[in-house]
């Protein structure tokens, strides 16, 4: 068997390129920076980079909750195409240069040919070829609805052939694959992606509302194996191209049986979800020597606890600070670790990701900014909310172990967990004015002592968060620094602390957009290529 892998898997090449490996992730994980292409440029199995797909026009995507859980490694998610148009991920692909054994693949969408046409124009010159999707299944205008239509295909198809970059066409699973395909390849395709997710399908309930959002998604990971396969096969019925095979695959196995129904290459997505980026690399080398050997190292590297499943927590008090910030103390407690954070879903109104700013009770720091947080500003006590986590990791740091805490803002929610840990923690902690510097009365009981900073000067110094640091520092000479703030801020405290504390002794957390919590949508990828939700939520000063 270890030889049939070899003989199936060895050598990689894909049209005129010698490429690295046999992998890819698939178009809608994890690629939406092109931070996150350099860092999967680490990953030499990985020969194949696909980007979220884009748009000409910039696109938003939908509410969250964006994803849910079926089962063990099978995800239902609606994340909704969003994208940052093509002119401006143009503008950023500039900066990244492709690798000689790698091969970048672009997916694009649009409502018809002419902007399939224009997104790939202004990627033109960036990439290696075009993934056309018209097949995600979760949008009334693009996606499955253009892949239902045989002769809208064939002119998209055309169009882009014609701009002489190669082009594959991810396929949908609900069409007829060998009509697809077919008028496909007549139209200048020259590869085929199959599968995208399944659907649309009706999003799993919560007491009798669906968690999505969008309530309909599409339907990926180990739940769509067998109908992934079964689409290749048909797919190697008709066309000697290269094909890459996308939907369930976790171990070796999945990659054999992909192997024998016609694939050349493979997408694995849903089976990345929880893994930190250092796993993920340790994943492909296993898995590609799985392949190799015939051995299944790479499947204890899946997660299979994501903690996506909601428990319900009713309100015990919401105390307002200011005409914008509160707190919600529950009435329970929740095991969580300084640093980490949790989603609260309202059903029907949305979901949004919070610091634990205490663990017994799980209490949150609210600032209002839009439909979600007002909705929670009018619970009443009894009222619940349904929460999921929590996620990111905790910081190696011993309890005797001196910090210097950091926070500005609503900031200062991640960093009481810290002070409640620690027995020698000094905190500097800043807002605009009195009614917004939260948390002061609890950090006192836990601090060795805590600086009071405000712009206006009603309490503390008057000043910055910043201004106070270098006394501090003198004065108390801290091991480790933890900052949570405004970026601005953050920086400069870095600055200022790194004349006498390590970097590596420095951790800092800004403010990220993070939809998924597992590592898998991408929105909180950090300019250096790392997701905010696994490999954070706080980071050295080089990683961040």
């Amino acid at each position: 068997m270890a030889n049939a892998y070899s003989q199936t898997l060895m050598g990689f090449q894909l049209f005129d390129k010698e490429i690295s490996g046999p992998f890819t992730i698939p178009s809608g994980v994890m690629v939406t920076k092109p931070s996150m292409i350099r860092r999967l440029f680490e990953i030499p199995e990985i020969g194949i980079v696909t980007t979220k797909s884009i748009s000409f026009h910039k696109k938003q995507g939908n509410r969250e909750p964006i994803i849910a859980e079926y089962g063990f490694g099978s995800f239902i998610n609606a994340v909704g195409l969003e994208n940052p148009g093509a002119v401006e991920f143009a503008k950023q692909l500039k900066k990244i240069k492709i690798p000689d054994d790698r091969f970048l693949l672009a997916s694009v969408f649009g409502r018809d040919e002419k902007e399939f046409a224009l997104a790939c124009e202004e990627l033109l010159n960036y990439v290696d070829g075009f993934e056309l999707n018209i097949s995600c299944p979760h949008s009334t205008e693009y996606g499955l609805s253009i892949g239902k239509d045989l002769a809208l295909v064939k002119k998209i198809v055309e169009k882009v052939s014609s701009l002489q970059k190669p082009v594959f066409v991810k396929l949908p699973p609900t069409v007829d694959v060998e009509a697809t395909v077919t008028v496909s390849m007549k139209a200048g395709a020259r590869g085929i992606t199959a599968i995208n997710s399944e659907g649309p399908k009706l999003s799993p309930s919560y007491e009798g509302i669906p968690i999505l959002f969008n309530k309909f998604g599409g339907v990926s990971g180990k739940a769509i194996l067998d109908l992934g396969v079964s689409v290749v096969k048909k797919v190697r019925r008709v066309t000697r191209a290269p094909i890459i095979a996308c939907g369930g695959i976790s171990t070796a196995r999945d990659v054999l049986r992909y192997s024998k129904a016609g694939a050349n290459f493979y997408g694995i997505g849903s089976a990345l979800a929880g893994m930190k980026h250092a796993e993920v690399k340790e994943y492909f080398h296993a898995l590609y020597e799985d392949v190799v050997n015939g051995t299944n190292n790479a499947e204890s590297y899946l997660k299979k606890n994501l903690r996506m499943s909601y428990e319900k927590f009713k309100v015990e008090h919401r105390r307002l600070l200011a005409n914008d910030l509160f707190i919600i103390q529950t009435d329970k407690s929740i095991k969580a670790e300084p640093g980490q954070f949790v989603f609260v879903m309202l059903p029907g109104i949305g979901e949004k990701p919070f610091s634990v700013l205490d663990d017994e009770p799980l209490s949150l720091l609210v600032k209002i900014r839009g439909k979600f947080t007002k909705a929670l500003h009018s619970l009443k006590k009894g009222d619940h909310i349904y929460v999921r986590g929590p996620y990111g990791n905790s910081l190696n740091i011993s309890k005797s172990d001196s910090l210097l805490l950091v926070g500005g803002g609503t900031g200062i929610a991640a960093l009481y967990l810290f002070a409640k840990r620690n027995n020698h923690a000094v905190a500097v902690l800043g807002a605009s004015d009195y009614s917004h510097l939260a948390y002061v009365d609890e950090f006192e009981k836990e601090c060795q002592e805590v600086y009071k900073v405000t712009e206006t000067g009603e309490i503390g110094v008057k000043g910055l968060v910043t201004d106070l640091l270098d006394d501090v520092i003198e004065k108390h000479d801290p091991k480790y620094c933890i900052n949570c703030g405004p970026e601005p801020m953050v920086r400069q405290a870095i600055k200022k602390e790194s004349k006498t504390v390590p970097l590596e002794r420095i951790y800092s957390s800004i403010e990220m957009i993070t939809k998924c919590g597992i590592g898998l949508c991408g929105s909180c990828v950090t300019s250096q290529g790392y997701r905010s939700c696994v490999d954070g939520t706080f980071f050295n000063p080089q990683d961040l």
